[in-house]
């Protein structure tokens, strides 16, 4: 489990004074704005009788439980208990974990691990996250870790997993196997390459109709996969942010942003960009179940075969796993 890092939430504008619930790396934590925009984050646990806080309610800056009443502040003090008579002493051990976070870049952030470090540690800073129009959608799927973060930089399997919905618009690689110009960085990977334009008439009298697209790829560690394509006048920009749910789940959410795409019609943009991303990860998902089932079944026995063109892939495998091990 990647502890003592920052992790994506939300939409900074969607947390609300009502109680969310997430679980991240195995703790089911809530979360909530405060009447003064702070936000709280909170173990989803009552320390009376061990249920989840989310099955209470608000009253304003406090989490009431809705077993037997008990109140949180922000702090994670219980600070009123109904059963008792006023004057009575709350035991000091009435008392649940907290979360640092914090609104960044239009989003909410959380960091999971010893909360002295929160101040040591940065969240990741894309600042298209901040200016450009963006939907996003997260899926809770059975899935490798290392696999699923791989998987949107992977520049072969466009052409195949996403046929029946990218199917012409991002190009297609022609050279075999193509120079990806990769780099490796203190923080994660990058690369180039070009994906030659082979759009409809419709898309290269939109997205223009220069000779090839210009690809950009990018993880930054721990968590956050990025996908750039230029075309002339306009980017659309990918990233999938993944974490660890519990043993065998984990999340993933894309969140898909654009500049100078639909800018005319901006509530169009939106929902062709939404239903378009749920198709291309619908299709992912399908692959990546299908690994880990595979992965399951053969645990430590399996052989995979690899070739040049997988270099995008062996190169982030490499920087991961000696992330890993330097945890």
């Amino acid at each position: 489990m990647l502890t003592n890092k920052w992790y994506l939430v939300c939409p900074s504008d969607e947390l609300k004074n009502e109680i969310k619930k997430y679980k991240i790396l195995g703790e089911e934590i809530i979360l909530f704005r405060n009447p003064d925009k702070s936000i709280t984050a909170l173990e989803d646990r009552c320390c009376h009788r061990n249920v989840n806080l989310s099955l209470g309610y608000l009253d304003k800056e406090r989490v009431v439980c809705g077993y037997h009443g008990w109140e949180y502040d922000k702090t994670g003090s219980c600070v009123q208990i109904p059963s008792q008579l006023p004057g009575d002493k709350i035991p000091p051990t009435a008392k649940i974990k907290t979360y640092p976070v914090q609104d960044f870049n239009r989003w909410v952030w959380i960091f999971i691990g010893e909360p002295e470090k929160a101040s040591e540690v940065k969240p990741t800073d894309i600042p298209e996250m901040n200016e450009w129009p963006f939907t996003y959608k997260a899926y809770t799927i059975k899935a490798d870790l290392e696999t699923t973060a791989e998987s949107l930089i992977d520049p072969y399997h466009i052409a195949y997993v996403h046929r029946n919905s990218i199917k012409s618009f991002m190009g297609q690689i022609q050279e075999h196997p193509a120079d990806f110009n990769l780099k490796i960085l203190d923080d994660g990977v990058e690369g180039f390459y070009k994906r030659a334009n082979v759009g409809t008439v419709a898309e290269k009298t939109y997205f223009g109709n220069e000779e090839n697209i210009g690809t950009r790829i990018r993880f930054y560690y721990p968590n956050i996969s990025r996908l750039e394509i230029r075309f002339k006048d306009r980017i659309l920009l990918i990233l999938e942010h993944v974490y660890q749910v519990d043993d065998e789940h984990v999340n993933m959410m894309q969140i898909t942003l654009w500049k100078n795409i639909f800018s005319k019609f901006p509530a169009f943009a939106k929902y062709f960009m939404g239903k378009k991303s749920e198709k291309i990860v619908t299709e992912d998902i399908d692959f990546l179940a299908s690994n880990q089932k595979i992965l399951n079944r053969t645990k430590d026995n399996l052989h995979e075969v690899s070739v040049k063109g997988d270099e995008v892939s062996l190169s982030f495998r490499r920087f991961w796993r000696k992330k890993l091990q330097g945890e």
